[in-house]
């Protein structure tokens, strides 16, 4: 298997893209909102449905995904808070879903910043290979292996990331560690845009949301804020 490296010249070229359609005031709300969850996640955490809304794979699970996350919720939010590992060998033990790699990689990431990553399906998802970290490795192969090493590997992406952009001098207003997220849904947007230019006709391509707004939709901006999630407001 080959090693994990990240392709500076392909971040280069996605950000090239994505920059110009995004402006300060976007990258600078998209790190605040960021920052404030590192401050407000134990309460947040603690609430069932606030902690569902603010993961975008969460937000509506139908009845057997709610089976699951009841049953393990508790505990798994323990261990999110207290030992995170433990978390992880958790998830890996039970085959998580990805929705669920999904909400508690959120929690985790939210958590323990500097240490764990949120695994998001735009990310990378296993089953069809595809994904922003997909994107930018040199080697997308290397990713092919058991679920609790593909979440170590996506940590380590995620790291690569943050010392490629501070290399390169791109969007230095966000804030480590929260540099690579933003990054690459920056990567993962331009992906969808393009493949939407491709597979579709002009007139569609039109009433696209604008580029912005997909890039918030997928860091779950959006619910954060409007939604009350920060301030426990009611729907």
């Amino acid at each position: 298997m080959s090693a994990l490296v990240i392709d500076a010249e392909a971040v280069s070229e996605f950000l090239d893209k994505a920059e110009p359609l995004v402006g300060e005031n976007d990258i600078g709300r998209w790190n605040q909102v960021l920052a404030l969850r590192a401050r407000t996640v134990p309460d947040v955490l603690r609430d069932d449905r606030r902690s569902l809304l603010a993961v975008p794979a969460t937000a509506r699970l139908g009845e057997e995904a709610r089976r699951i996350w009841d049953g393990c919720k508790e505990p798994l939010r323990e261990d999110i808070l207290w030992h995170p590992h433990h978390a992880i060998a958790e998830l890996a033990s039970m085959a998580a879903p990805p929705w669920l790699w999904d909400w508690a990689t959120f929690w985790l990431g939210a958590v323990w910043p500097g240490d764990f990553v949120w695994w998001p399906r735009w990310m990378f998802l296993p089953q069809t290979q595809t994904g922003a970290v997909a994107l930018v490795l040199a080697d997308p192969a290397c990713l092919v292996v058991d679920t609790r090493q593909l979440y170590a590997q996506i940590g380590q992406a995620a790291r690569f990331t943050e010392q490629v952009m501070e290399s390169l001098h791109r969007i230095p207003k966000v804030e480590p560690p929260y540099r690579h997220l933003i990054a690459l849904a920056m990567v993962y947007t331009v992906y969808l845009f393009t493949m939407t230019s491709w597979r579709l006709t002009e007139e569609f391509t039109h009433v696209l949301p604008p580029f912005p707004k997909v890039v918030t939709s997928l860091l779950g901006i959006r619910r954060w804020e409007d939604y009350g999630i920060a301030k426990g407001e009611s729907n």
